[in-house]
């Protein structure tokens, strides 16, 4: 096996010929033992070689991936068949780009190959439509006339994680919001000055009203993984939108001792799109960009036009490290603690449904500055798309 290794390579890229996976291939096949168990089991079970290429799938993985039977994907690796957005970056393929260090099947196979048996969960996002599949990855090591291979087994485990990951956080920011409601209604009936109580007053306001949105936003993004939002097309000004965001998180406790403002050089342009949705994914960079910024640090935010797109743009002077960078789209996946984290997936998956993208550049000396763009108009044969 060759030892060079390219400079965002994981794993290495050999892989057996497609005659010496077929005869691999044949070993299983060949066995009625296997057939019969690995055939009749209701599950997922796909075995690889020690270059992780595919020589069997059960019944349960060909109906998975919507297969009649082995011939077309046989040497290929797990990801290529499944159709993972990682496995196409590099020439190597499945396993070999830097985003795949973090791949809990990949790992699990790894470990497997040291003769343990291995358990990971494995958040895969699709290249056709950057849809999101949640798996529980089974690797277990397995060795046939001394040759080795890995027996995986897979689960989907979508509704478990989407269900338990977005109650977490949904709960985690309507107690910490109602904590403080509770704190400021308490605080108006101690307090018996006249000016102070209309102060309280307007503070209770502000508070019930982000109560509100959060509820609203996780109905929102319930709607949106279920496919289940319907767009509303209306007319709104890009200038208006950023206009309004700026003047909700003016008085966000995320605000304090940070500047927030347009860029001058943004462009007015009429968006026939859907307001509530940019309105929500704007807000989610500004919040973001106000978390991540340093003290005494200026959040902008601007607009521009790209051929018949508008680009939107946040930038903050903090800098992104490089293993936070592979897994900054991920649900599953934060910066902050366990109970935080949806900002940056919620981004992506809204930004889907307008037909948009979403990137970022990061670097120590000028910062990080998240993009989203999308069609000026968005018309109905790209909804329908």
């Amino acid at each position: 096996m060759s030892n060079i290794k390219l400079s965002t390579k994981y794993l290495l890229t050999k892989r057996l010929t497609r005659e010496e996976v077929e005869r691999q291939s044949l070993l299983f096949q060949k066995s009625d033992l296997m057939t019969e168990l690995l055939g009749k089991i209701p599950a997922v079970f796909i075995i690889v070689n020690k270059y992780r290429q595919i020589i069997y799938m059960n019944k349960g993985a060909l109906e998975l991936t919507g297969l009649e039977d082995l011939t077309s994907v046989i040497g290929v690796r797990p990801g290529e068949l499944l159709g993972c957005i990682h496995a196409t970056e590099e020439e190597g393929g499945c396993g070999t780009s830097e985003s795949c260090t973090y791949c809990g099947a990949v790992n699990a196979i790894l470990k497997s190959q040291k003769d343990k048996s291995a358990v990971s969960d494995c958040r895969l996002v699709l290249r056709n439509d950057h849809s999101a599949l949640d798996l529980r990855v089974w690797a277990s090591p397995l060795i046939i006339n001394k040759e080795e291979f890995t027996i995986i087994t897979i689960q989907d485990i979508q509704h478990e994680k989407r269900r338990a990951f977005l109650e977490r956080i949904f709960f985690h920011d309507i107690l910490n919001t109602t904590n403080v409601l509770q704190l400021t209604l308490q605080l108006l009936s101690e307090h018996g000055d006249y000016i102070e109580k209309k102060e309280l007053i307007k503070r209770a306001k502000r508070i019930t009203q982000k109560l509100i949105e959060e509820i609203l936003s996780q109905r929102l993004l319930i709607d949106a993984e279920n496919k289940l939002y319907e767009i509303t097309i209306n007319t709104s000004n890009s200038i208006d939108i950023l206009d309004e965001i700026i003047k909700i998180y003016a008085e966000h406790e995320l605000t304090e001792e940070k500047t927030l403002k347009i860029a001058p050089s943004s462009k007015s342009i009429d968006i026939h799109s859907d307001r509530t949705l940019l309105r929500r994914i704007l807000g989610n960079m500004i919040k973001n960009a106000l978390e991540a910024a340093p003290k005494d640090g200026t959040v902008t935010i601007g607009c521009e036009t790209i051929g018949e797109n508008i680009k939107f743009w946040v930038h903050n002077l903090g800098f992104i490290p490089r293993d936070i960078q592979l897994q900054i789209f991920n649900r599953s996946f934060s910066t902050k603690s366990q109970d935080r984290g949806l900002g940056t997936y919620s981004m992506k998956l809204l930004s889907s449904i307008l037909k948009g993208t979403v990137n970022f550049t990061t670097s120590e000396e000028n910062g990080t500055i998240f993009n989203v763009e999308y069609p000026i108009k968005l018309e109905d044969e790209l909804i329908n798309k």
